[in-house]
């Protein structure tokens, strides 16, 4: 298999990984996104037999998708559109790993009011891609029954506490907040936060793609 987004070393196999950015940014994320994954599936559990159900947002090769089901997700989904061509991967990967139940789905976001609900949502991956991002958080919110993590990237070139761009600094899409301002559009929209962090994506060199927020929100039933 050639290079690939991610380093699946968790499960016990050594792959080429991508130069450059890939490993860096992925160990600056990968702990805390993982923590959260596990935290909220063990939340979810009231016995052994307890099923979970969890769907990966902009997963890409589906890493974290695979990794709910390592950690022990009764079934989990990943879902992308492919725009970057990781996503045809993630069926392979499964397969040679031996997964089972574990199922991707070629959608946009976008479209994920039209997907079954599902009790752990990790939107992960591509907030900071798209200009709608408040929108697509609430989509999110509503997909999950008990549980919504949140990762975004955030600049750090810019400390006002209203900052936003669309579209991001630099590009043509997507957008930019700072992490005060993340954090206020959290808390406006009413969400319970169970856990929340930051850190620096050590792989990127830019003050505007440099920084990253956390959040594990609880969500009530609706």
């Amino acid at each position: 298999m050639s290079e690939l987004y991610h380093d699946f070393s968790i499960f016990g196999i050594k792959n080429k990984q991508l130069p450059g950015i890939y490993y860096p940014n992925q160990y600056c994320k990968c702990y805390i996104i993982r923590a959260y994954i596990q935290l909220a599936i063990a939340k979810c559990k009231v016995s052994l037999d307890t099923p979970v159900s969890f769907a990966e947002l902009f997963c890409a090769d589906g890493y974290y998708t695979m990794v709910a089901q390592h950690f022990g997700a009764t079934i989990s989904y990943g879902i992308d559109n492919n725009k970057d061509g990781f996503f045809a991967t993630a069926n392979l990967i499964s397969e040679k790993l031996g997964l089972t139940n574990v199922h991707f789905i070629q959608k946009d976001v976008n479209e994920i009011n039209t997907l079954e609900r599902v009790d752990i949502v990790a939107n992960i991956g591509g907030l900071y891609h798209v200009s709608n991002l408040r929108e697509i958080l609430v989509k999110s919110y509503f997909m999950a029954k008990k549980y919504l993590i949140i990762q975004s990237v955030v600049s750090m070139a810019d400390e006002s506490d209203d900052y936003f761009e669309s579209p991001a600094p630099g590009w043509t899409r997507g957008c930019r907040f700072n992490r005060k301002s993340f954090d206020t559009m959290i808390q406006d929209l009413g969400f319970t936060i169970v856990d929340q962090h930051f850190n620096e994506l050590e792989g990127n060199t830019r003050l505007e793609d440099r920084g990253s927020v956390y959040y594990l929100i609880k969500v009530p039933e609706h």
